[in-house]
């Protein structure tokens, strides 16, 4: 474990370090680690003179607040369904969803882009809302039917003698109780939309409307050359958004993988 957050980790602290040193130090002979003197300026030219990053930054925080909002609420109602209900057809469609996670979602994009293209919603957020919402559906939906199955059918059959009725039961009684499964479909889904790039770069070809993980490949100066001080700082400012999610939800991570994971 300890040689695996090594990788994992070494790239990014390489990529900080960069953003803070002068150019002298970026584009020296020889590897230079720490910066003898850390400046901001990088972070200053991203935010003051590159305007395209704000709007791939708003592009980004639109297409992936509403493909959350969507993917938790969709999941928390279908796996509701799965694990309360009794309906026909009810195995069947848990394997059909089990075997649209063993399939790579890139063998969608052809067809989403053709049912885009003709419903005329190409280079909008709801062109990227909606595939980014049934890619995130089938592993959430497991999720949440595995917590739900962890919530005793005694608390359901209370609220309802005490008048409630079945969305009411979902939404006072056993949603309060499904947070830690919420908060890792948050995680989970606000990771795979904020960074994607196939689809983004695919179904959104419009540079005014491109999300961060494609906007950032256009970012260069006016000789069309990478800056790679300006570079790292445009990746670190991308991925805070990343850490403030999960540093705010990771008390419920754990939890909610496990209960959704292994009770399912």
């Amino acid at each position: 474990m300890f040689i695996l957050s090594i990788l994992f980790i070494v790239p990014f602290v390489w990529t900080l370090l960069t953003s803070l040193k002068i150019n002298t130090e970026i584009y020296s002979s020889t590897v230079i680690l720490l910066p003898s003197k850390i400046t901001f300026e990088h972070y200053i030219k991203v935010i003051t003179q590159m305007k395209e990053f704000l709007q791939y930054s708003y592009n980004t925080l639109s297409v992936t607040f509403w493909t959350v909002l969507g993917t938790a609420i969709l999941s928390s109602m279908t796996g509701y369904a799965f694990s309360k209900l009794e309906f026909w057809g009810k195995q069947f469609y848990l394997t059909f969803i089990l075997l649209v996670l063993t399939l790579p979602y890139a063998i969608y994009l052809i067809p989403i882009y053709i049912m885009e293209d003709k419903v005329n919603i190409i280079n909008t957020h709801l062109g990227l809302i909606l595939p980014y919402i049934a890619i995130n559906l089938p592993m959430s939906i497991f999720i949440m039917r595995g917590n739900f199955n962890s919530i005793p059918n005694g608390l359901m059959e209370a609220a309802i003698i005490d008048g409630c009725n079945f969305f009411q039961v979902w939404r006072r009684v056993v949603m309060p109780l499904a947070k830690p499964a919420v908060a890792t479909i948050v995680i989970f889904t606000f990771i795979n939309s904020w960074g994607e790039f196939m689809m983004a770069r695919t179904l959104s070809y419009n540079p005014a409307g491109q999300t961060l993980a494609v906007g950032i490949t256009f970012l260069r100066d006016e000789a069309a050359s990478w800056q790679y001080g300006t570079l790292c700082a445009t990746i670190t400012l991308s991925l805070i958004p990343l850490l403030i999610v999960f540093l705010s939800m990771q008390k419920y991570f754990i939890k909610g993988i496990m209960e959704g994971a292994l009770k399912g």
